[in-house]
């Protein structure tokens, strides 16, 4: 059995590692013999992805040594002599892309062709930072989702690395099979992608608006609240798709034993929220008071036609009067707009997250109030209502808004949703209208 190999060149120039088949150190020699001799040595390959799980894509400068010019997705180099591959691979991201953070070993590999042949040393890491690309090595590059980098692999306009490819093409595959579809809402299709975060999608061509304008506002308005929220980005451009990191918890399901302590925190967020200044949500793309203001004119003018009628006669005249109030001018705050049980998260019996904000716009507070005024047990409801600070006029309009909730699912139904929504909105209706309560 031969030794190891050693081949000697000049002083200044790299020394790789030799590896035999089985993947164990086996010599060294000048990087230029290796590649003249394309000589089996050993390689790093590592995948950064950001936090919302992009894959960050560059392109090669047309002077490397070989392939130049092509787009790849991992980064990594030679491992030199008597380096250790871990080491190898720290030290070829912090060179090539200015990337420190730890790395996940994917495990190993063996790629081959007639430009080069090596054992590879496979990673992922997440890097929160800026990218600094070595010019000598990338000439520019960009964060993909995976997805999209899936599509450019197969689309023969794009030439990517052939070891890349072949070393983490599955690994992509995988990834991006990790994705379950816990609810489909109103205005979106939403995924949960690889137990990490909420994917969502828009149903149709305005909730498209409403998806950006979420992306605009939360990362003004997140930093600024008492409570988790999402911040979402935008992950691919068509079709849209939105990312949010996946806060933890659930919604409440059903009757439930809220506590005061957890009425209290929401009251102090919703005030929080309700007291935010102008500056923080203007040009977000966020409805103003006029423009909301006139989407409620018009929804409420549906419902008086459609729904009204299919009330039984005795509640139509109530459910008139009801659309009647609400259409009233009422003092107007940024809101979330739909903070209902499926919208805020417990977890380990605390408020996790208060999520879905693609109904935020100018309007009244009061809205906001409606649930967790009057849909919740009386010690949350009071302590939402003392910590909030509700006065007269709110605790009134809060629970016209309350009322007014199923009407909205009505009018789903009779849309997209189906019967079942009609015939529950009705029955909900119907019970609303009777409710008399006082927090």
């Amino acid at each position: 059995m031969s030794g190891p190999t050693r081949f000697d060149g000049p002083v200044d120039e790299e020394v790789v590692a030799l590896y035999d088949d089985g993947g164990r150190p086996h010599g060294s020699a000048p990087r230029s013999v290796m590649r003249a001799q394309n000589l089996r040595h050993a390689a790093t390959g590592v995948i950064v992805r950001d936090p919302y799980g992009r894959v960050y894509v560059h392109r090669r400068t047309p002077t490397k040594d070989v392939y130049p010019s092509r787009w790849d997705f991992a980064a990594g180099g030679v491992v030199l002599a008597d380096e250790d591959p871990v080491e190898a691979a720290r030290r070829e991201l912090a060179e090539e892309l200015g990337v420190t953070s730890d790395l996940e070993p994917l495990g190993e590999g063996d790629y081959g062709d007639e430009h080069t042949t090596y054992h590879a040393f496979r990673f992922v890491t997440t890097w929160d930072g800026p990218i600094t690309p070595q010019p000598e090595e990338v000439a520019y590059g960009a964060w993909v989702s995976i997805e999209t980098l899936i599509d450019r692999i197969g689309d023969e306009d794009y030439l990517f690395m052939p070891d890349s490819v072949a070393l983490f093409a599955a690994w992509l595959h995988e990834r991006a099979a990790e994705r379950t579809q816990p609810h489909q809402g109103w205005d979106s299709h939403a995924s949960v992608v690889e137990d990490r975060w909420l994917d969502r999608t828009p149903r149709f061509p305005d909730a498209d608006s409403q998806l950006r304008t979420e992306t605009r506002l939360m990362p003004r308005l997140s930093p600024l609240l008492p409570l988790p929220t999402p911040v979402p980005v935008v992950l691919d451009e068509s079709p849209l798709r939105v990312r949010h990191v996946l806060l933890p918890g659930e919604p409440v399901r059903g009757p439930a034993p809220l506590t005061a302590d957890q009425g209290r925190r929401l009251g102090d967020f919703l005030r929080v929220l309700h007291e935010m200044p102008v500056n923080i949500y203007v040009e977000t793309g966020v409805p103003d008071g006029v423009a909301a203001r006139a989407e409620l004119l018009a929804t409420l003018e549906r419902m008086l036609h459609r729904i009204t009628p299919m009330l039984p006669e005795h509640l139509q005249e109530p459910g008139r009067e009801l659309l009647r109030r609400v259409a009233l001018p009422a003092p107007g705050t940024l809101i979330h707009g739909d903070l209902a049980e499926s919208h805020v998260l417990f977890h380990d019996d605390v408020i996790s997250g208060i999520v879905d904000w693609s109904d935020a716009r100018v309007g009244d507070p009061a809205l906001d109030l409606g649930w967790a005024l009057y849909g919740t047990p009386d010690p949350f409801a009071e302590a939402v209502a003392t910590t909030y600070g509700v006065t007269d006029g709110e605790l009134v309009r809060a629970l016209d808004w309350y009322r007014l909730v199923p009407w909205y699912d009505v009018l789903w139904g009779l849309g997209p949703g189906g019967q079942e929504f009609v015939d529950d909105g009705l029955k909900e209706i119907a019970f609303r209208l009777d409710i008399d309560k006082t927090p």
